[in-house]
């Protein structure tokens, strides 16, 4: 396959992939769909950044006692790999939401009836809510054994 059809055929696919509200029916689908969207990308960000900060907190209580230049090195780049899939997760959860305000404004416009779509936006911030905490105890924990990691290298 020639490259430019190679890639021409990937953005056409990641137009339909990641463009649903596009092609909804109406403007509660469109909110719907992209409400699964988001909720799907914070399941997904949330596990990423569980799983980086329970790496971080494993390999600082690993590295207690130990050499203090591979700590520095381990720690540095898992704190490196946290930050960056932060950031990642934080630029696809911003497009998200764009998209969602900007189809809740349709919805308005389109005067659709408020009480059909304010359980399941209230799902999704007590959704949010929740995945959030959890992100947030265990980079909490993993700064917690970084401190104390800092601690056993002085001695």
């Amino acid at each position: 396959m020639k490259p430019k059809l190679a890639l021409l055929a990937a953005a056409v696919a990641g137009l339909f992939a990641f463009a649903p509200g596009a092609l909804a029916a109406g403007p509660v689908d469109a909110v719907k769909s992209d409400i699964a969207k988001l909720q799907a990308d914070l399941q997904t960000a949330h596990d990423i950044l569980i799983a980086d900060a329970k790496k971080l907190t494993a390999d600082a209580q690993a590295a207690k006692g130990g050499n203090a230049a591979a700590a520095r090195a381990t720690i540095k780049a898992d704190r490196a790999k946290l930050r960056a899939d932060r950031k990642s997760a934080h630029e696809i959860l911003k497009a998200d939401r764009m998209q969602l305000r900007a189809d809740l404004k349709a919805a308005r416009e389109a005067k659709v009836d408020r009480a059909e779509l304010k359980p399941l936006l209230q799902q999704l911030r007590a959704t949010a809510k929740q995945l959030r905490a959890e992100i947030h105890a265990a980079i909490v924990e993993a700064r917690q054994a970084v401190r104390e990691l800092r601690e056993s290298l002085k001695k």
